[in-house]
């Protein structure tokens, strides 16, 4: 339903969430934990900033199981997001009922993120990245849904299988980084995991709007869908994805 404010009342809400958020950080006091740098490369500080990109990089290429869920977060960002953030609001404006239908599909998709995570909080597969190559799939199919015709609330409740998939998606992809990657890596490694996702959205956007105008909304939801999938599908495929087993069954230090 819309909001009792309408637009600029529920600007201002957010703003006043923000200021909640304040309030309760400000309470807080720094302290130092005992030995959580243990493993921290000593020049990470220090080295020269591309050459801690090139070193960046090498620790990439030497995990095939990085480098292709990279390109899959790269087809998800650039390709499959474009369907929420710029297309699925114009669909819901042209062909349904507005602000009313997509606060109602996006309340879905946020009520299935909040079922991944409960779901993770008790299921921990053993080949972690395998589950999240699955579920990046079902999370590529978001275009379709969008696109599929169906009234709000059955595409809603698509968008809960959606949520359940793109949150665990990257929970098990974010938890094999931390379970594999050296710690005086990490940090490297993941600048090119957002280098790869959200440093593509702003492209994705971008070119989802010419792709648009050129073939249709339905066309471009269609192609979005067909793209995304096949990219996630492929990186399911590969090897070092699917064999790649939680660090307790990796062996000890726990860091391939």
């Amino acid at each position: 339903m819309a909001f009792a404010g309408g637009p600029s009342g529920a600007f201002l809400f957010d703003a006043a969430t923000f200021a909640v958020s304040i309030a309760c950080l400000i309470p807080l006091r720094p302290r130092v934990v005992a030995d959580v740098l243990h493993d921290e490369d000593p020049d990470a500080s220090t080295t020269h900033f591309l050459t801690s990109l090139k070193e960046g990089w090498s620790e990439v290429r030497n995990r095939p199981w990085i480098t292709a869920f990279l390109g899959g977060m790269a087809s998800y960002h650039a390709i499959v997001l474009p369907a929420i953030f710029v297309l699925g609001p114009v669909l819901a404006a042209e062909e349904m009922n507005g602000a009313k239908s997509w606060a109602i599909i996006t309340a879905g998709f946020g009520l299935g993120c909040v079922l991944g995570d409960l779901l993770l909080l008790r299921w921990r597969p053993q080949f972690a990245l395998r589950v999240a190559s699955i579920m990046l799939i079902g999370a590529s199919c978001q275009a379709a849904f969008i696109g599929s015709g169906f009234g709000d609330w059955a595409i809603a409740g698509l968008e809960v299988l959606a949520g359940i998939c793109v949150t665990g998606t990257f929970t098990l992809w974010e938890t094999s980084l931390q379970e594999h990657v050296p710690d005086r890596a990490l940090s490297r490694v993941s600048s090119y995991d957002y280098l790869t996702s959200a440093g593509l959205i702003p492209l994705g956007n971008l070119t989802i709007g010419f792709v648009t105008a050129a073939i249709g909304l339905h066309h471009a939801l269609f192609a979005m869908t067909v793209v995304g999938v096949t990219a996630a599908v492929a990186i399911a495929s590969v090897p070092a994805v699917r064999r790649l087993p939680r660090a307790a069954t990796a062996g000890a230090p726990g860091r391939v």
